[in-house]
């Protein structure tokens, strides 16, 4: 008897860890099913053709939701044969350093990338990536996402993107696209 509960003692901190470990953004974990935000009335899903999925969940419009206490100015959640392989958000460019800090703490330190980029009227900005690497997906924040007032955080269950986009390619015939 005491050499199972040593056993269960020495395997709850693996498990503790492998829960701190899955990347999710207010309780939704990737690989989830679709029913966890499905069932929410504050989000509207749809069928959708994507390269990471067949199903996209939004925020409905008036919904209110926020990230490390900034507010998100959409929300996507991505999933293929009812399974979450994706989240994104955009936010603010103002709040893209509060939420990296609190990925960080969540996440622990990102790899960083740097890279200039310009506005259509030629004025130059440093933007800056983060990327948290897991062994279930990766999370990618990015300071500018499109436009300079604007920035993305996306979860992505990384194996699910590769299958998804592999059985496309292989359902593709070219012999059947004249």
């Amino acid at each position: 008897m005491k050499t199972l509960l040593l056993a269960l003692a020495c395997a709850l901190p693996s498990f503790a860890s492998d829960a701190a470990d899955r990347l999710s953004f207010k309780g939704v974990e990737l690989g989830s099913p679709l029913a966890r935000v499905a069932s929410d009335p504050r989000h509207d899903c749809r069928a959708v053709n994507t390269p990471i999925g067949d199903t996209i969940c939004s925020l409905r419009p008036r919904e209110v939701e926020t990230i490390a206490g900034a507010p998100v100015a959409s929300l996507f959640y991505y999933y293929d044969s009812g399974v979450l392989t994706g989240i994104q958000i955009t936010l603010a460019a103002k709040d893209f350093q509060r939420v990296v800090d609190a990925l960080g703490g969540k996440y622990g330190p990102g790899k960083l990338s740097v890279e200039k980029v310009k506005n259509l009227n030629g004025k130059e900005f440093e933007d800056r990536t983060y990327h948290w690497q897991r062994p279930d997906g990766s999370v990618r924040a990015q300071r500018y996402a499109g436009r300079v007032d604007k920035s993305m955080i996306r979860y992505s269950d990384d194996q699910a993107v590769r299958r998804v986009q592999a059985r496309r390619t292989a359902a593709k015939d070219p012999r059947k696209d004249l």
